[in-house]
């Protein structure tokens, strides 16, 4: 068995190489889904030759993950971005609406069938499985730490933090691929919302800040 290490890119051209697989990967993973693509079928979208691509990635499998790795860090930076903007806004419930609004785009982007043959992964093997354990973690410790920024804390962290990453993945799946129709989608969304922040109890830091600001 071929042990060769992949490359890692360092000159522009190569990153642009690897960035073109990845974004050839994620148009075909959603066309066809991730079982029934094969790497050559990869490489030609990406106007490539099959041995590149393994110059880059060991299989398929590292492809999915890079692909799912670009995903996670653009929702984290919106979601950072958002918080972020609380500070000017005050407004945590709408701030929580955004948030969620950010994380169902995310899933509308993908076809029905991509999504659940990588849900159904996170059961069958265990790098993906751990891949979205430390999403999630990562996800819920930047939403958590921004908010401490921010000057508010969950009362009771690991419990309502396991309830809020539960309630929302079950609306992103809801509202992506409209699961129920009687279902109103901004009734759902506002909802979840309220709940999450009544979760939430101003720290110090936003009492003294809220004093400051009546004084």
């Amino acid at each position: 068995m071929d042990k060769k290490k992949v490359r890692i890119p360092q000159q522009k051209r190569s990153i642009e190489k690897k960035e073109r697989i990845i974004e050839a990967a994620n148009r075909a993973f959603n066309q066809k889904g991730y079982f029934e693509i094969y790497i050559n079928e990869i490489a030609e979208e990406a106007g490539l030759s099959t041995g590149t691509v393994y110059a880059y990635f060991k299989d398929k499998k590292d492809i999915l993950l890079a692909c799912l790795e670009r995903s996670r860090q653009k929702i984290l930076h919106d979601i950072t971005k958002e918080i972020a903007g609380l500070s000017e806004t005050g407004d945590l419930t709408q701030t929580m609406v955004n948030i969620l609004h950010i994380l169902i785009k995310f899933h509308t982007n993908l076809t029905r069938r991509f999504h659940d043959e990588v849900k159904s992964l996170q059961y069958r093997d265990q790098d993906i499985g751990n891949y979205y354990m430390d999403t999630q973690s990562a996800m819920m410790n930047t939403v958590t730490q921004e908010i401490n920024r921010q000057g508010y804390a969950f009362r009771h962290p690991h419990e309502q933090i396991f309830l809020a990453c539960h309630m929302v993945d079950r609306i992103q799946d809801e509202l992506a691929f409209s699961e129920t129709p009687d279902i109103d989608p901004a009734i759902l969304v506002t909802d979840c919302a309220e709940v999450i922040v009544s979760m939430l109890v101003k720290t110090e830091k936003q009492i003294a800040s809220a004093c400051d600001y009546n004084s």
